[in-house]
């Protein structure tokens, strides 16, 4: 899942987050699985036309990885077309909470903190995400994957809080409750390339709290 790796290992994104899932949907087809849930990125809607991005928003390649998981959706959506697949698309926003890689922003930040360093170092701190609890996330997964509305297949939701945060608010909340005075500092081997920054990710909730109630 890690974007910079993308950069230079996309081969294994492809081999991955396509090949790995059409095998996953031939194996379903073969043994007439009931409820096929493949979980997308919001990563896919690249940077927003829109304060919130609903699930008709445009997409956008901005990383190898992005490109890949659009491939993916396609792939998935093409086989609820082509053979009735009971395909639905779950694009889950940035998913925080416990056990979390230390490569993720929040863990990143709290790691930094708690070694009591001199400077925390992050890239671009202008960025907004939506950050979801994981738990919400599952919960979220699990009102698709148990939903008895055959409605569901071949659709997309997001799963997204629909309230943003800046990487910099985020670093001063985080400091802010560890009661801590350690200072920022830029570290530009953290920084995404200009065109493949993605600067802000809301999501538009209202699809699944109206169909499914999450």
């Amino acid at each position: 899942i890690g974007i910079p790796y993308s950069y230079i290992a996309t081969k294994s994104y492809i081999d991955t987050n396509i090949i790995g899932l059409l095998n996953v949907l031939e194996l379903s087809k073969c043994n007439k699985v009931k409820k096929i849930i493949h979980t997308s990125t919001s990563e896919v809607y690249g940077n927003a036309k829109s304060d919130k991005i609903n699930e008709n928003h445009r997409l956008n390649a901005q990383s190898p990885y992005s490109a890949t998981k659009i491939g993916a959706d396609q792939l998935a959506l093409s086989f609820y077309n082509s053979f009735n697949l009971p395909v639905t698309i779950a694009r889950p926003f940035n998913t925080f909470g416990p056990r979390q890689s230390m490569r993720a922003i929040i863990p990143t930040i709290i790691c930094q903190l708690l070694n009591k360093k001199k400077y925390v170092n992050l890239g671009n701190v202008y960025p907004k995400r939506d950050l979801t609890y994981v738990e919400d996330t599952v919960n979220g997964l699990i009102t698709i994957a148990f939903s008895k509305k055959d409605s569901t297949n071949g659709e997309v939701y997001n799963l997204g809080t629909s309230y943003s945060i800046s990487i910099l608010e985020l670093f001063n909340l985080i400091k802010e409750l560890l009661n801590s005075n350690t200072t920022l500092k830029f570290d530009k081997k953290r920084i995404r390339n200009k065109k493949s920054e993605v600067d802000n990710l809301i999501s538009d909730n209202s699809k699944i709290l109206k169909n499914l109630g999450w």
